[in-house]
């Protein structure tokens, strides 16, 4: 395969600009301490909150997996049904949003601790490292089979290259260099990915003409070929699993004030919705133009056959996509490994420079367990399956009842999160998943049925740490 120097440049552009911007981030405002390196030091205004949410939201996976895979593999109803539905989930986010930003968080775990005790923070810390890590690593595969397209180069090698990439724009300056690159990305993906649906369709004849080119089955409602237990595991497994991401836990108390962050989820709504659909309807447009070509290549397939200036755009609003989203996980699931284990288990006495460097070398250490992990999934969706079921089974009930149901247990919500862990994986690295079907579909009732049965059985009336951690919100146990 020869190499396509423009789509080659236009990545290669792209990421000079965004490495730049994180550079005279970082050097305007260089990292202090972990509050700077976790929350931006609580600055983040509107329009650079909202960006950094929906960048995180719509990574890599929108368009090697997620929405645009569905509907290239399935049709365009579960796809645009998927995107609708787990834009929902911001709304839940909206419920929560200034009961966190009051709280400062930097980690899940830090809200665990105050609620459910030291064992729910330990163990919640080491299942968002393994979580996150994972999608660190179908980012890292999406970024390799970018650049596979645009110059032919191995997978492998080009993964490597985007690893150091992703992990120096995360190392520069933590948040605030993460946001405002994260923002830049939301709003030219919106862009290009409005611009590449209307040339595409307009070019192949309409939706109708599109429609009547479409496999057998792709345009049947609701849910096109694609078996119901599937796409309920997909759905409910990617909503539980954002509506409780720590990514957005963290940006949200990122935000200067309660009124900051609301209008940032509004900001984060209108693009999420015009992304994911456009995403999901290219799906189904571009399979029928390359019914052979794999899911997660079809997009940059695409982008190498149309018209220069298209190419290009596209292959530009993939890494934004790749680099907005891995940068985010990494530098959360480092966090996570930094604040709520290393420095609880190791360095107890660590000063706020350490913890800073500390996450620095785990952002390293990461990025490799990483780029190791994603040679075990044959492909971005399967990925996204195993993540989703994990942190929304294991984390998202806990975390909302932890918030919001003042009666919850430590003993319930402790049983909440192991069932979680181990029926995820089990089902995934078993080789033998139970009668075939995703973790989601057994992981999350399991878990969301023994949150509320056990908090019933041992709730015998208000704790000190209930009442305080009620009190730290403005709330009352009455």
């Amino acid at each position: 395969m020869s190499i396509n120097w423009l789509l080659l440049g236009s990545v290669i552009v792209y990421i000079c600009i965004v490495v730049g911007v994180g550079a005279i981030s970082s050097r305007r405002h260089p990292a202090k301490d972990t509050k700077d390196m976790a929350l931006a030091g609580k600055q983040l205004g509107p329009l650079v909150l909202g960006g950094t949410m929906a960048a995180t939201w719509v990574g890599g996976g929108t368009i090697t997996g997620g929405s645009l895979a569905v509907g290239a593999n399935y049709g365009v109803f579960p796809a645009l049904g998927y995107t609708l539905f787990s834009c929902c989930a911001p709304l839940l986010l909206y419920v929560i949003a200034s009961k966190v930003n009051r709280r400062g968080a930097m980690t899940v775990g830090a809200i665990f601790h105050d609620r459910y005790g030291d064992f729910a923070k330990y163990f919640s810390a080491i299942v968002i490292v393994i979580a996150y890590v994972g999608t660190a690593s179908y980012q890292f595969k999406a970024f390799g089979n970018a650049i596979y397209v645009c110059t032919g180069i191995n997978i492998d090698v080009a993964m490597v290259v985007g690893v150091i990439i992703i992990t120096s724009i995360a190392m520069m300056g933590g948040m605030r260099s993460v946001a405002i690159t994260d923002c830049i990305g939301a709003i030219f993906i919106c862009f290009a990915m409005i611009v590449t649906l209307v040339t595409l369709t307009g070019s192949n004849g309409g939706f109708s003409g599109i429609a009547a080119r479409a496999a057998e089955g792709t345009t049947k409602f609701p849910f096109g070929n694609m078996l119901v237990l599937d796409w309920l595991a997909l759905t409910f497994g990617g909503t539980m699993n954002i509506i409780g991401d720590q990514n957005f836990i963290q940006r949200m108390s990122a935000g200067k004030n309660d009124k900051t962050l609301k209008r940032a989820i509004v900001i984060f709504v209108v693009l999420i919705l015009a992304v994911q659909i456009c995403s999901s309807t290219l799906g189904w447009v571009l399979r029928t133009k390359y019914p052979d070509v794999n899911s997660s290549l079809i997009f940059f397939t695409y982008a190498a056959d149309a018209a220069p200036v298209i190419g290009a755009m596209m292959l530009a609003c993939g890494a934004a996509l790749i680099l907005t989203t891995a940068n985010s996980y990494l530098l959360s699931a480092t966090t996570s490994g930094v604040m709520d284990l290393w420095c609880v288990f190791v360095d107890k006495k660590a000063t706020e420079k350490r913890k800073v460097w500390y996450i620095r070398a785990c952002l390293v250490v990461f990025a490799v367990v990483a780029f190791v992990m994603c040679r075990f999934f044959p492909d971005v969706l399967s990925i996204q399956t195993y993540v989703y079921a994990l942190y929304s089974s294991a984390i998202t009930p806990a975390l909302f009842a932890a918030l919001l149901w003042k009666k919850v247990t430590k003993q319930g919500a402790v049983s909440s999160i192991v069932s979680g862990t181990l029926i995820t994986l089990v089902n995934e690295f078993s080789g033998k998943p139970i009668h075939g079907i995703a973790s989601a579909i057994f992981a999350i009732p399991v878990s969301v049925l023994l949150l509320y049965f056990v908090s019933k059985a041992t709730y015998k009336g208000p704790t000190d740490s209930d009442r305080e951690f009620f009190k730290e919100q403005g709330e009352s146990l009455s």
